[in-house]
């Protein structure tokens, strides 16, 4: 009896205008000359099939699997066939529909392009097809894979920016910004903030080799140095800053005789200081009439340098000299320096600040 509906199947088959059958042992659907082994003019359908569980094994009537599951997964591949029952070309999809991931395991010691398993990342997808081998050999090539990689993220069909960069990458920005927002930090040729640099978002590191900076705005120049103004708006200008009559800076406080002592000392209260508003070179000048008897009177910054100094030029009561003086200092770091005095011995001036000049200490930067 089953060989009798055997042979109405095939007999209804071969009626059927949809089914050709050609003398080349070629197949035809909805098309009269095949021009493969199985020619279908029209769609065609596999198996779908949704895994919720995080554990499956994937079987003979599986084609595209999707998984939607709530952890982590595994997938186990079907065990090659020796001879009868070899399933050679067969193809299988999976895709990951979840945030977790999928580890694809060719049973052992079976491999799937060499590898014991393969990861299916959150989103992601892979096909693989049987090569019809046994053994501890490549049972299973991988024929596509859609990855994100080199600072790609791909979450379904949307792909995104935001994964490491693997590769020499070109970013093109057609004309438009470049923002890059957040606490994080941008790091050039390491991937280690250095000392000192916690809050920098900008660190560059060209080991020992020079010009690991270059800044081309048409206003460089040899010997200019990067200058902001208000806004912080850089440009590349002279080291010299000119017009000193418009910008001497004068010392704050209130000035107090520091010469009163009757022994010679430094560190002497003056009650006056300087604020010094950014790195670099400073021209001082200052002028201060002190009436005495032989003896050397000094104001200086601690750690920087005398602003003013007279010697002894007289054993009887005369004004110190010279009482105008200039004197160029660097200061590395901005910041309120206070002004000392000391003097040598113990001698108290006749009179201290009297006459002409009276006492000034002003500044200007000139040079970074």
């Amino acid at each position: 009896m089953g060989k009798i509906y055997t042979k109405l199947f095939f007999a209804l088959l071969a009626l059927s205008p949809a089914i050709v059958f050609s003398q080349t042992g070629k197949v035809g659907i909805n098309t009269a000359n095949p021009g493969s082994t199985m020619d279908i003019s029209g769609s065609l359908a596999a198996n779908y099939n949704i895994i919720n569980t995080n554990s499956y094994n994937l079987t003979s009537s599986d084609f595209h699997v999707s998984y939607n599951g709530s952890s982590d997964a595994i997938f186990t591949l079907p065990p090659a066939i020796s001879g009868i029952g070899n399933y050679k070309g067969r193809i299988y999809r999976i895709k990951n529909n979840t945030n977790f991931s999928i580890t694809v395991n060719p049973t052992s010691p079976e491999t799937i392009n060499g590898s014991p398993s393969v990861i299916v990342s959150a989103n992601q997808s892979i096909e693989l097809v049987s090569t019809g081998l046994t053994g501890p050999a490549s049972t299973w090539e991988i024929l596509s894979k859609v990855t994100a990689s080199n600072g790609i993220a791909l979450s379904g069909t949307d792909v995104k920016l935001g994964g490491t960069l693997s590769q020499a990458t070109n970013i093109a920005m057609a004309g438009y910004n470049l923002s890059i927002n957040g606490t994080g930090k941008v790091l050039m040729g390491t991937n280690t903030v250095p000392a000192g640099g916690s809050n920098a978002k900008v660190i560059i590191d060209n080991g020992t080799t020079n010009g690991a900076l270059q800044i081309k705005d048409g206003t460089q120049q040899l010997g200019y140095v990067l200058t902001s103004d208000t806004d912080g708006l850089a440009t590349w200008s002279s080291t010299v800053t000119t017009a000193f009559a418009n910008n001497w800076t004068p010392y704050t406080g209130t000035l107090i005789n520091p010469f009163t002592g009757g022994t010679g000392a430094s560190g002497l209260n003056t009650g006056i200081q300087v604020t010094i508003p950014a790195k670099g070179w400073y021209f001082f000048r200052c002028g201060v009439a002190v009436n005495s008897d032989c003896n050397d009177y000094f104001f200086y910054i601690n750690g920087i340098g005398d602003v003013w100094r007279s010697y002894c030029g007289s054993n009887t009561a005369a004004f110190m000299f010279p009482r105008d003086q200039n004197r160029v200092l660097y200061f590395a770091t901005p910041g309120t320096y206070a002004v000392f005095a000391g003097k040598t011995n113990g001698v108290i001036p006749a009179s201290f600040n009297a006459g002409n000049p009276s006492f000034y200490l002003d500044f200007v930067k000139f040079q970074n």
